[in-house]
């Protein structure tokens, strides 16, 4: 039984120490900055991430008693004495503690938290699975739908004006209720539902990528076809609720055909549905997603298709190349690796002719064909050539050379999948960047089970 008393605290410009330094001390110092605390920091070692934080930051490791003076401590360190020793001098001083990870060493919990304008709702599992809390969570967004917020601000309005002029108390609980009534109503009217599609751009790995109009499609949609390459974060957390169906395809392993993930679309939109077909990268570049929207529009199903973060774009950033750039390269060409056998349909004389930035999707197992075709047309061999495997996830690498090297230099290497490769004098920009490009993807969603697709148990491509 869950004997927790629910508190909200008031911590504004009150003194709260944070000890540790680390991904999880700043998940925790970000709730606090919410509530407009003053935050210390104490730590050996502390992240740049922490460190762009307006927080006071002393660099040194925790000693006893250090405590002394705050009103909430919360404890992210991965040494257990010094956890212990924050837990035994705030029990000392009568201070909220909270030791991550360790129940036993907390006096409260930071619950998932669900918030809409000044509506705020903490979940608590009672330390046992904070996991939990956070479908509870994101089930409560998906059916507020940023709706209650502007309710609760409307609501609030006339509540000042009936408690200045009714005093009695029964009264104004009676009319309370009435204007509540009415404004839920008003808010969340029955609507005839018209089932719709949206075609949508997952990104190219990292999900804090997707774009603010494709993450509200997914928090309100019915059902999600997703592809297998879509970080789990995407497709299970933001909205638990939702049906999900894989559609995957991957090389000899097509789960799925392109005429049934039609079908399926068609289908759950005449049931008055609203689909997400969630697509890895974006949807438009050799993405399949053109096939999809005609036969869609064949059947006069309503669809919005929703761009996403082409993994050539995304995987070029993470490693500070510029697919254009002023002096070097005026344009930027899309390919696809699978038209480079001998046979294939790239004229490669006018790709060089062209003098064109080339990024080459799927281009891995062709990467000869590639070297071949571009030097044989004139391309010089000393051109700059970047392979970028994982692109925006914690796996990214980058492997440079150049036309005439790569084959010899790659002899004994095994690239990881997915990979982009980016040809171009461009590419000597991560030369002079790398030590101050700072990508960080995303790792905070560690999946958990058997997603029913075996791409994330791979560790090649966890994002």
């Amino acid at each position: 039984m869950n004997t927790l008393l629910p508190v909200f605290l008031k911590l504004e410009n009150e003194p709260t120490l944070v000890v540790g330094g680390g991904k999880i001390a700043h998940q925790k110092i970000e709730q606090l900055l919410k509530s407009k605390a003053s935050i210390t920091v104490k730590s050996p070692e502390i992240s740049e991430n922490i460190r762009s934080l307006p927080v006071k930051i002393t660099g040194m490791a925790y000693q006893k008693n250090d405590v002394e003076g705050y009103k909430l401590v919360i404890a992210a360190t991965d040494d257990e004495k010094i956890n212990c020793q924050v837990y035994e001098d705030c029990q000392q001083f009568g201070i909220p503690v909270n030791v991550v990870d360790q129940p036993e060493l907390c006096t409260f919990y930071m619950g998932s938290v669900f918030q809409d304008g000044d509506l705020k709702v903490a979940i608590s599992t009672n330390g046992k699975c904070p996991s939990f809390g956070k479908y509870i969570r994101d089930h409560i967004s998906n059916i507020s739908r940023g709706m209650w917020g502007k309710a609760l601000e409307k609501i609030a309005l006339q509540r000042e004006k009936i408690i200045n002029f009714i005093s009695s108390y029964s009264q104004k609980q009676q009319i309370m209720e009435k204007l509540v009534n009415k404004t839920n109503k008003e808010f969340f009217k029955k609507e005839v539902k018209q089932g719709k599609v949206f075609i949508v751009g997952a990104g190219p790995g990292d999900p804090e990528l997707i774009t603010v109009k494709g993450l509200q499609v997914i928090q309100n949609a019915n059902v999600i076809l997703h592809d297998a390459l879509v970080h789990p974060h995407l497709v299970f957390d933001i909205n638990p609720g939702a049906d999900k169906i894989f559609v995957g395809k991957r090389e000899g392993k097509h789960s799925v055909s392109q005429a049934t993930i039609q079908s399926l679309l068609i289908q759950a939109a005449n049931q008055g549905k609203q689909v997400v077909r969630l697509k890895g990268g974006d949807p438009f570049i050799f993405g399949r997603g053109a096939e999809e929207a005609e036969a869609l529009a064949a059947a006069g199903i309503p669809f919005e298709v929703i761009a996403g973060v082409t993994a050539g774009i995304g995987a070029a950033a993470g490693f500070g190349i510029p697919l254009t750039s002023r002096n070097e390269a005026q344009s930027t060409t899309l390919l696809t690796g699978h038209q480079c056998e001998k046979n294939g349909n790239h004229n490669w004389k006018a790709l060089v002719d062209l003098n064109s930035t080339l990024v080459f999707y799927m281009g891995v197992k062709n990467i000869t064909e590639i070297v071949t075709g571009l030097t044989n047309n004139g391309k010089s061999g000393s051109t700059p050539l970047a392979i970028v495997q994982n692109g925006t996830m914690v796996t990214q690498e980058i492997f440079i050379s150049t036309l005439e090297n790569v084959e010899k230099e790659l002899e004994g290497i095994t690239l990881k999948t997915p990979a982009i490769i980016i040809i171009g004098d461009v590419v000597n920009h991560h030369k002079r960047l790398q030590k101050y490009v700072n990508s960080i993807p995303a790792d905070y969603v560690d999946p958990v089970g058997d997603f029913g697709f075996d791409i994330w148990k791979n560790e090649v491509v966890v994002a």
